[in-house]
């Protein structure tokens, strides 16, 4: 999408392979594989995310951990590393200070940590904005409980041993745009979007825009928002709104005025409805 000269960020979207239904031969193979009480059922085997990278985690395990870096970085169950960036929270007292434990599966990254790393949060809030006026607008969903993650680029099976060469270039796929983040400290990787089971059709009006915005609020705190606790979030929130609002009339080119409308109508909504909405 390159409407009105801009170039969307890519935020990948893990590629379906296959619909297994519960009768499928192979359950057979997976349930071995699972936790005990698990059955078979309808699933969607998909593309797998590659996780962020072992000096990424020993990275990680420094600067917030007080114990054993190696314990951690060797741990198996920490493999599994996808960072997942709350641009819309800060960490806050005692949580500032190094963690007593740690585990790096779905590992939140605060904003005042991405701004400590000198990671690219502009980039991020940017990417955040153009998928969830993708989202609301072309696929016309409310969103509903999408996650972001960063992780590994998606690239040729030939780079995905954690050592890949910064010659690889990504391997076609499902995405939001195709401008990349910048690397930063974390070296290469990209913003992935999961999780789209809780999503349902939205309507193209103001009854929309109201469920719209109660979504915003309920979701983890990934996109910044309007209640600010300092001048940064301030600056984000109005980084995320504009870039929001372009990539919205972007998408909208063409639409009647009455859908053009609602974008405007739901930063409006958002920002009245600060602490209306909690998670769940």
């Amino acid at each position: 999408m390159h409407g009105n000269n801009l170039s969307f960020f890519c935020v990948n979207i893990p590629s379906a392979i296959e619909f297994l239904p519960p009768q499928s031969d192979k359950w057979k193979t997976i349930l071995p594989r699972l936790p005990t009480g698990f059955m078979a059922c309808e699933a969607l085997v998909s593309e797998r995310i590659l996780p962020m990278p072992r000096q990424t985690r020993r990275l990680l395990v420094q600067r917030y951990w007080n114990g054993d870096v190696d314990s951690v970085v060797n741990d198996k169950r920490n493999e599994h590393c996808l960072i997942r960036p709350y641009l819309g929270r800060r960490r806050q007292g005692a949580r500032q200070s190094r963690l007593q434990s740690i585990s790096l599966r779905n590992y939140p990254l605060y904003a005042d940590q991405i701004e400590e790393l000198g990671l690219p949060i502009d980039e991020y809030t940017s990417a955040m904005a153009d998928t969830l006026a993708f989202l609301l607008w072309t696929v016309r969903v409310d969103a509903n409980d999408v996650e972001f993650i960063l992780a590994r680029p998606r690239t040729s099976a030939i780079a995905t041993i954690e050592s890949h060469s910064r010659n690889t270039r990504p391997a076609p796929g499902p995405s939001v745009g195709t401008a990349e983040l910048a690397t930063g400290i974390l070296g290469s990787h990209a913003m992935w979007l999961l999780d789209f089971d809780c999503c349902k059709e939205l309507d193209m009006n103001e009854t929309g825009v109201n469920v719209a915005a109660q979504r915003f609020w309920r979701n983890d705190p990934f996109y910044p928002n309007p209640n600010c606790k300092c001048p940064e979030d301030e600056r984000l929130w109005a980084l995320f709104k504009d870039r929001f609002l372009r990539s919205s009339r972007s998408i909208l080119e063409g639409e009647c005025e009455a859908i053009q409308e609602l974008p405007e109508l739901l930063i409006a909504r958002i920002v009245e409805t600060i602490g209306v909405y909690s998670k769940g």
